[in-house]
């Protein structure tokens, strides 16, 4: 019975002194800081993060070891660049705009610049305009023409002969300047001729319009003669009597826009461009360079024979478990002392 209460005393003592020893001293031993950050450089282990001395209850503790407990990979965030159209003098109308979307995503602008350039030469297809104005039913209009063809970005006007392409009309209209002489032949005393028609001598020429338009073969849809007289007195020519007339009145026209195109070839001049910049919205890394995002942790150990404090606490613990130590001692040795005694007889 003795024996079971000494070895269950000695393992209380033990266990008080172990856990004493582990609360006063060994628990202070090394401190631990878990820090996150992000940085652009792989191999970067974290040591700026920390210092390499910090305090702690009195006691200094100088930075031990490092440990990457983990690491995430951010992507840069998806960049695009835009190039306005080459231009010659202000830039204005040329300027990137605030925000874009391309293939789902949005773009926000973050720099732009002007870069000086120059162009290559470059041959497409262009066309230009010749407006016709007042033109009749006899008149043709050409199936080629020189005209003038301009890149106004470019500050660039060529002159360049081109095919026509098509004609458009823009008004359609009577214009009334419309007038011819006619010469009769054959002029008698009764009659004179109009081509294969007879004009009584003493008729009304405005009755003869129809005629006057067929000698001239021109349609009544577009031709109307309003007034007819005669210029002069009959008149020998040839051995013939004739005498001449006048007409007038109006006629259709339409203005006409003559629209020409083919390849045209542009030199190279000297340019600018717009250059914007963009990057994806939302994007967490908008480094333009891989980021590692790292979660280190530092471990600190106490300053050797630094802090009066932690002497302090060395010499209070040594006195401590010296005390029990003793304590203990005495106890044992009462228990085998009595163990030792002899029993009286009565």
């Amino acid at each position: 019975m003795k024996r079971l209460m000494i070895n269950t005393f000695f393992l209380t003592v033990f266990v008080f002194l172990t856990g004493y020893f582990n609360q006063s001293f060994g628990a202070e031993r090394t401190v631990e800081i878990k820090k996150e950050f992000q940085t652009t450089l792989k191999e970067n282990d974290g040591s700026s993060q920390f210092e390499e001395v910090i305090e702690k209850e009195g006691i200094k503790y100088q930075l031990k070891s490092l440990h990457t407990d983990r690491v995430e990979m951010i992507n840069p965030a998806a960049g695009i660049t835009i190039d306005s159209a080459p231009f010659v003098g202000s830039p204005k109308g040329y300027e990137p705009r605030e925000t874009i979307e391309k293939d789902g995503k949005k773009y926000h602008l973050t720099a732009s610049e002007i870069l000086d350039i120059t162009t290559e030469e470059k041959t497409e297809y262009t066309e230009s305009s010749v407006y016709y104005n007042g033109v009749e039913y006899i008149d043709r209009l050409p199936e080629e023409a020189e005209v003038q063809v301009m890149k106004e970005e470019l500050n660039l006007e060529l002159s360049v002969k081109l095919p026509a392409v098509s004609f458009e009309e823009e008004r359609n209209y009577w214009a009334y300047d419309f007038a011819f002489p006619i010469t009769v032949s054959g002029y008698q005393e009764n009659s004179y001729l109009l081509g294969n028609t007879e004009i009584p001598n003493g008729a009304s020429l405005i009755d003869y319009t129809e005629a006057f338009l067929n000698y001239l073969n021109l349609p009544q849809d577009y031709y109307e003669i309003t007034n007819i007289s005669w210029d002069d007195e009959p008149e020998k020519h040839h051995g013939d009597t004739i005498r001449r007339a006048r007409a007038s009145g109006r006629k259709r026209v339409k203005d006409i826009r003559g629209i020409y195109g083919g390849e045209v070839t542009f030199p190279s001049v000297q340019a600018k461009i717009y250059r914007g910049i963009y990057e994806e919205e939302g994007a967490e890394n908008k480094t333009g360079h891989m980021v590692y995002k790292k979660s280190v942790t530092a471990v600190y150990e106490p300053q050797t024979g630094t802090g009066f404090r932690k002497i302090l606490i060395y010499l209070y613990t040594i006195t401590v478990e010296l005390t029990v130590f003793l304590l203990v001692l005495l106890v044992i040795l009462v228990i085998i002392k009595k163990k030792k005694r002899p029993v009286s007889k009565d």
